[in-house]
């Protein structure tokens, strides 16, 4: 007795031919294999997700769906046989040797027709005894020779466009954007290097040799108070109209913050409303410049004062001159020495002068006779 069962043999489904139709003599058309896709509605959300065997019925029913709805959806699929190279696609060398082909053809260009035009004259213009026509680009042309610059056939030798290299690749791009590179600016480095997009610009500031002479100098860190001074020619107006060169009349003033007479403006903006100054469209907009005419009164009022100012120190110069010359004459009296006030006293003066010239020499030899007496007497007691 068998304790395993086993299995019948099922018989293999027979599987019957489709008939043949009435065309299977004829060829057989080669078509492409049509895939059509369902048309989703992107404005339909929903949050159910279907499973795999929903999404292959949905295609099945979709392929079966034969209306005229779907044919502008249909999509043909292609099939494209390896070609079998194991070596990559394109050029061997990967471009490595491409060449820039904008310019003329080697074979039209400049160059090409001097050098024919040398070739002929190599050859001649006679043969078999004749003289023969080889166009007009002959007239005048001579042979050219070998110089130090190059050779015969160089473009250095010559006056004409020369041939541009071709083997050079332009790589740098001149057309930064308008805008300055935060990380360069701040930082002095940026990631993108030399493709960066924006300006690499420190001129705010200041190098290594200006730090190192403001260092040297004892004037690193020191704020400078000039800095924060603001001067009168800060805010100024032009006092000319810049159409005519003369002072204004009515000025006005445009958009872009320029001023011109009322009159020459309206002649401007008839033949173009782009201010003359700018070449900004202004759209024929002008109003009154008030704080052009408060400057120029305001102008005004200080010269006029200057003015007056002058004429006043003017007029006290002129009132202190001769005060000075008074003055100067005071001080020339004092400087000499003091004269009598009669004239005749003076031989009175004289007169008492000898007087007491007299006086005193009587009073010497009035000594003297003294002097003698005393001696006098001495003598004569010695003697008795």
């Amino acid at each position: 007795m068998d304790l395993f069962r086993k299995p019948k043999k099922r018989n293999a489904p027979v599987v019957r031919k489709k008939e043949s139709s009435s065309d299977e003599d004829q060829d057989s058309e080669v078509k492409d294999v049509i895939q059509k896709r369902r048309r989703t509605n992107p404005m339909v959300q929903s949050t159910k997700q279907l499973d795999a065997s929903t999404r292959r019925a949905d295609n099945s029913s979709d392929d079966s769906d034969d209306s005229d709805d779907n044919q502008d959806i249909a999509v043909a699929t292609h099939s494209f046989a390896a070609s079998g190279d194991a070596g990559p696609s394109g050029p061997r060398d990967q471009g490595a040797t491409a060449t820039l082909e904008v310019d003329t053809d080697y074979s039209h260009d400049a160059q090409a027709q001097f050098e024919r035009v040398q070739q002929q004259l190599k050859e001649g213009v006679e043969k078999d005894g004749k003289i023969l026509y080889k166009g007009s680009a002959l007239y005048g042309a001579k042979e050219a020779k070998d110089t130090a610059k190059g050779n015969a056939a160089s473009g250095y030798n010559r006056v004409g466009p020369v041939r541009a290299p071709q083997f050079l690749r332009q790589t740098v791009r001149w057309d930064f954007a308008p805008d300055i590179c935060k990380d360069y600016k701040e930082t002095g480095f940026c990631t993108f290097g030399d493709s960066c997009k924006f300006v690499h610009d420190r001129s705010d500031y200041k190098h290594g040799w200006e730090i190192d002479e403001e260092y040297e100098a004892g004037k690193y860190g020191a704020e400078d108070d000039a800095n924060y001074e603001i001067h009168e020619g800060d805010d100024t107006f032009p006092e000319d109209c810049f159409i005519c060169g003369n002072p204004f009349v009515d000025p006005i003033v445009t958009k872009c913050k320029h001023y011109f007479c009322t009159g020459c403006a309206l002649k401007s903006f008839q033949k173009s409303s782009k201010c003359p100054i700018c070449q900004q469209n202004t759209e024929n907009i002008m109003n009154t410049a008030k704080e052009l005419l408060t400057y120029l009164k305001r102008k005004k009022q200080q010269q006029k004062q200057e003015a007056e100012k002058q004429e006043e120190e003017k007029d006290s110069d002129d009132d202190e001159k001769p005060h000075e010359c008074d003055d100067h004459h005071h001080h020339d009296h004092e400087d000499e020495p003091e004269e009598p006030e009669n004239d005749s006293n003076v031989p009175e003066a004289e007169e008492k002068s000898d007087e007491e010239q007299e006086i005193m020499m009587e009073d010497v030899e009035g000594l003297e006779g003294g002097e003698n007496d005393s001696e006098s007497d001495d003598d004569d007691a010695e003697k008795d």
